[in-house]
C-alpha cells in the first residue's frame, strides 16, 4: 500500500511546535501562589477552558485561581502569574521549526490549530517570525471555540480549501487528535519529534 499524499500540514503549537510545559515556570507559579504541586494542576486545567476561548482575560483567570485557593486578590502577583505562564508555553522546538522550513516548499498549505490564551498569543505575534510561514492560523482565543470541539475543524477546513483527506493533523492531546479525526483528516498522536517524523515518512507523502 502506498503513502498517503499530503498537501496541507496541520499542527498544534503547545507540545508540537514549542516543548512541554516548562516545570521551572511552573514552579514559579506554585511559589507565587504559595502552593504545592498537589491540585495544582487539575485547578489550572479546569479553568483553563474560558481563557484559552478568549471569553476571560488573563487577569480574570489568575484571580479565579487566587479565589480558589482564599488567596486575597493581588494584581502584582496576577501580573506574575501571567508573565511565567506566558514563558512556561513559549520555549520552541528547534527541531520542529528546522523540519517546518525544510519541507514548507513541499505542502500547497501550512496551518496550526491550537488552543491558545490571548496573552501568549500577543508574545508568539510580537517575537515569533517564524509564524510567517503557515497559511492559516487558527488560534482558539480568536476562534471562540477550543479543540475539540467540530467546529474549530470545520470552520478550518472551509478555509483552506483542501479535501480533509489530503490533510496530516499532528496534536499530542488524543482528544484533539480524535477531533481531527472526525473530520476526515489524517492524524498523528504526537509524543514526539522522533516518533511524528517516523510515523509521517512511513505513511505520508508530502506534497503541493
Amino acid at each position: 500500500m502506498g503513502k498517503t499524499r499530503i498537501r496541507a500540514l496541520v499542527l498544534d503549537y503547545g507540545g508540537v511546535i514549542s516543548k512541554p510545559q516548562n516545570t521551572d515556570n511552573v514552579n514559579n507559579m506554585l511559589q507565587i501562589l504559595s502552593q504545592e504541586h498537589n491540585d495544582f494542576k487539575n485547578v489550572y486545567r479546569s479553568k483553563r477552558e474560558n481563557y484559552d476561548n478568549g471569553q476571560l482575560s488573563g487577569e480574570e483567570y489568575w484571580h479565579s485561581i487566587l479565589q480558589h485557593y482564599g488567596l486575597e486578590q493581588n494584581d502584582s502577583k496576577v501580573a506574575k502569574l501571567i508573565q511565567e505562564d506566558i514563558e512556561s508555553w513559549t520555549q520552541i522546538d528547534d527541531s520542529m521549526i528546522k523540519f517546518i522550513r525544510e519541507n514548507r516548499e513541499k505542502l500547497h498549505k501550512l496551518a496550526i490549530i491550537s488552543n491558545m490564551t490571548r496573552d501568549c498569543l500577543v508574545f508568539m505575534k510580537k517575537h515569533f517570525q517564524w509564524l510567517e510561514l503557515f497559511d492559516e492560523l487558527t488560534f482558539s482565543c480568536e476562534f471562540g471555540k477550543n479543540k475539540p470541539d467540530a467546529k474549530i475543524y470545520e470552520s478550518f477546513l472551509s478555509q483552506i480549501e483542501t479535501p480533509p483527506k489530503e490533510c496530516l493533523f499532528a496534536d499530542d492531546l488524543v482528544e484533539n487528535v480524535g477531533g481531527a479525526l472526525k473530520s476526515g483528516m489524517n492524524v498523528i498522536h504526537f509524543k514526539s519529534f522522533l516518533q511524528f517524523r517516523q510515523e509521517l515518512d512511513q505513511n505520508y507523502r508530502l506534497s503541493r
